[in-house]
């Protein structure tokens, strides 16, 4: 599902961003902060120009991607997904998410605005030129990548059973 939130002045663009889901691998307990991996991010901008667009940039820390005018003709929507590398974005922190030998912490941990995503749209309208802005909150559902629970053995010998 997309979330609709985002600024935008004037309606010339409006952006949404749908969840983003990663497995993260389990940290010791002394740890706080969760480290990413690369993570995608599905972007979605309505546009609208008055003229002619002449490009549409979407961004997320310093990762980035750039439609020019020519795939943008006569379109009200343009997606793009961005791979963002680890290291771009801060760490979550959680001290109660998956950790090592610990079934008790969370296999799940929703990260709302971890990060913003941002759009350009620029318009040429004759000799007059504008660009407009808009932002969309970035929220990430981190699932633990712990290794299967071994089946514990019995105590009992096989000829008691």
């Amino acid at each position: 599902m997309l979330a609709a939130t985002g600024a935008h002045a004037d309606g010339s663009i409006v952006m949404a961003a749908r969840e983003t889901a990663a497995a993260v691998e389990p940290v010791t307990a002394n740890r706080r902060l969760v480290d990413l991996p690369q993570l995608e991010f599905a972007l979605r901008a309505a546009i609208r120009c008055k003229g002619t667009p002449v490009s549409l940039t979407f961004s997320v820390a310093d990762t980035f991607a750039t439609v020019p005018a020519e795939n943008l003709a006569d379109l009200r929507a343009v997606e793009q997904v961005l791979s963002v590398p680890p290291g771009q974005l801060a760490l979550a922190a959680s001290s109660r998410f998956c950790i090592v030998n610990d079934e008790e912490s969370a296999d799940q941990l929703l990260v709302p605005g971890l990060a913003t995503a941002h759009a350009s749209l620029r318009c040429v309208d004759g000799d007059k030129s504008s660009v407009h802005f808009a932002s969309a909150p970035l929220q990430v559902r981190l699932s633990c990548a712990r290794p299967p629970a071994v089946p514990q053995e019995s105590s009992e010998s096989p000829a008691a059973r």
